[in-house]
């Protein structure tokens, strides 16, 4: 019986296969989409599984080939194929934790029939998630509008939409990683195992880098008002 590690990069080569089997043949298209692929694959394939960005997989492929595609050209064209090796990445990483839940099954956790303890720490959580949420979709909707920016002020890499995501998978992962939350904040208690990683390093420059194209955005919006 093949291990679930084993099974998620087996779905994630019949996704890609979907994919690259769609492409015509001989195009530099599919060449490079392939290329993509195995270098996705090698990365989740390391002792030590990296996350596939698309500046990562260019880099990669550059050691190789000069004339690989750059990380701008991966992230607009072939951004499918990466997005199911990120998935599959996240999968191996969270191979213990329980399937995530989305907002709406979080509001509908019942409280009441908890220790008071244990459900006013859980209302507390459901607060957070829920005020969480709404300034991601604040933000989204601030890049949705689609202020004018200069020509390469915002990098073509960063998806906010995938930022979200993985902040709200994060976010849902608190319930389950032994950390306590209060209204003093986030901290570690005597459940959390040593070395248990608070943030993975890809979602925490992703979102310093998020944070500073929205502030790029405010900027560039409050000099055309002016």
């Amino acid at each position: 019986m093949p291990s679930r590690i084993g099974s998620i990069i087996a779905i994630a080569d019949m996704k890609s296969a979907g994919i690259l089997d769609a492409l015509p043949d001989g195009r530099k298209a599919k060449s490079s989409m392939e290329g993509i692929n195995e270098i996705c694959r090698a990365l989740l394939l390391r002792r030590t599984p990296l996350c596939p960005t698309a500046k990562l997989v260019a880099e990669e492929g550059r050691k190789g080939n000069p004339h690989f595609p750059l990380e701008r050209t991966i992230f607009n064209s072939y951004s499918k194929v990466v997005r199911i090796w990120k998935k599959a990445y996240y999968d191996v990483m969270n191979i213990d934790a329980d399937a995530p839940i989305d907002e709406n099954e979080v509001e509908r956790i019942d409280t009441s029939v908890m220790e008071p303890s244990t459900g006013d720490l859980v209302d507390r959580l459901k607060e957070i998630v829920s005020e969480l949420l709404q300034r991601c979709n604040v933000l989204k909707r601030i890049i949705d509008e689609g202020v004018p920016v200069p020509a390469g002020g915002l990098p073509e890499g960063i998806g906010a939409d995938e930022i979200m995501a993985r902040l709200k998978d994060w976010l849902q992962s608190l319930y389950s990683s032994g950390f306590d939350l209060s209204d003093l904040g986030l901290k570690v208690s005597r459940k959390t195992p040593p070395g248990t990683r608070i943030m993975g390093g890809p979602l925490l420059d992703e979102l310093r880098t998020f944070i500073e194209d929205y502030e790029r955005v405010q900027k560039t919006r409050r000099a055309r008002n002016d």
